[in-house]
């Protein structure tokens, strides 16, 4: 029982901090997948509030019948993942019964409304390949209550957000963006999308198709206060890292709750749908990070991770210099490839520290307080950092020669 409170709560809290008040707004979650017609029950969420019957499509129906992006009325792929939903807002009067057919899909959203509040309402719609129809009549209604008719006709509803283009939405290829926003009066808490007129006040327009009438897609469905902050896609700084190395580097920035993140390339990358993943390409790559917010815009971003051929670490020490001022040899140098920093220091055989230097181009001239030492064996201590983070300490015999 603890573990299942545990469980709730964290579900609780991510949707107390929802931005986006619809839950599966993509219409991904489901408890089956759909094989016929009708199936918008198999939907999390989302119901039918009219005997109208809307349609649930969704890529794992594999016979072409309510699948993705071949289905019974047409051809479109998602607007996001793997799904979409599908209704008729309008049908053409039909003699002698004047049949007139509307469809609508009702969710209840994550939390009531806010009194007095501003809320901004998205969805996409995509005009099917049968349809012979295209309206401008769409709208989303909301309600404090879950509304339930036997009708197949309008619902007597004004929305609170229609079409605000005002334009026929035709366009069988692509998505259209259906938006607006409204005041809250407070408490709503069920939102109801479809075509609210009946057909002497809805605008058709003749586009030429199978069916006779108006059926379209939807996707991506968002209800959010519209002062909620919005972030775009952030790549992250280029970086550079060695052939030869094993390591990787991580690209990306800080992951934002109900944002969607994929990569292209996916090449050398721990993961592609995170925000912040770890790159180790073999070659130079530009990677594009997509990121979808909660009201579904796409921004793009990117980074460049540049493979080079980096030196390999080494140290070059010498064990024997001659100080006689004759331009040859006559300072002991630390010398070698890819060292970021260096402490070195001599010292005699009694353990004695003659001189000390931090610099990769300092060296020991062989004297100590200003004066010249005397020929023989000294002691050198160095410790080294290369440009990839490792470290060398090296201990050795030094001969100086007068």
């Amino acid at each position: 029982m603890k573990k299942l409170f545990i469980i709730l709560l964290i579900i609780f809290a991510n949707y107390s901090y929802a931005q986006n008040l619809v839950p599966n707004p993509s219409f991904e979650i489901k408890s089956n997948c759909p094989q016929n017609a009708n199936q918008v029950n198999l939907l999390s969420n989302w119901n039918q509030p009219t005997a109208g019957t809307p349609d649930y499509f969704n890529i794992c129906d594999i016979s072409n019948n309510v699948g993705v992006p071949i289905n019974l009325v047409g051809f479109q792929y998602p607007k996001s993942k793997d799904a979409y939903c599908g209704f008729y807002l309008f049908v053409e009067n039909l003699p002698p019964y004047n049949y007139i057919l509307r469809e609508y899909l009702q969710v209840e959203l994550i939390k009531p409304l806010v009194i007095n509040k501003m809320y901004c309402v998205n969805f996409y719609l995509s005009l099917s390949d049968s349809s012979q129809y295209a309206i401008k009549n769409i709208g989303a209604f909301f309600s404090n209550t879950q509304i339930s008719y036997s009708t197949m006709y309008n619902l007597p509803f004004i929305p609170q957000v229609s079409n605000s283009t005002n334009n026929y939405i035709d366009n069988k290829e692509n998505w259209t963006l259906i938006y607006g926003s409204f005041i809250a009066s407070g408490d709503e808490q069920f939102i109801i999308i479809g075509n609210f007129n009946n057909n002497n006040n809805t605008d058709s327009l003749l586009v030429g198709g199978a069916i006779m009438g108006a059926y379209y897609y939807i996707d991506d469905v968002s209800v959010y206060p519209c002062d909620a902050p919005v972030y775009i896609a952030e790549a992250g700084s280029n970086q550079t890292i060695c052939i030869e190395a094993t390591d990787s580097v991580q690209i990306g920035s800080t992951a934002h709750n109900e944002y969607i993140y994929w990569w292209t390339p996916a090449t050398g990358l721990s993961n592609d749908s995170i925000a912040n993943p770890k790159a180790r390409p073999a070659i130079t790559t530009t990677y594009y990070l997509h990121q979808k917010d909660f009201k579904f815009d796409e921004t793009v971003d990117s980074v460049t991770v540049v493979v080079e051929d980096c030196p390999v670490n080494n140290l070059i020490i010498v064990n024997a210099f001659t100080p006689n001022a004759d331009g040859v040899n006559d300072v002991f140098h630390i010398k070698g490839t890819n060292i970021k920093t260096l402490h070195a220091k001599i010292i005699n055989r009694w353990g004695q520290e003659l001189y000390k230097w931090d610099d990769a181009q300092g060296g020991w001239d062989g004297r100590y307080k200003g004066k010249d030492v005397g020929a023989g064996a000294y002691f050198y201590v160095v410790t080294v950092t290369y440009n990839d983070g490792t470290i060398e300490e090296k201990k050795g015999a030094l001969e100086l020669v007068r």
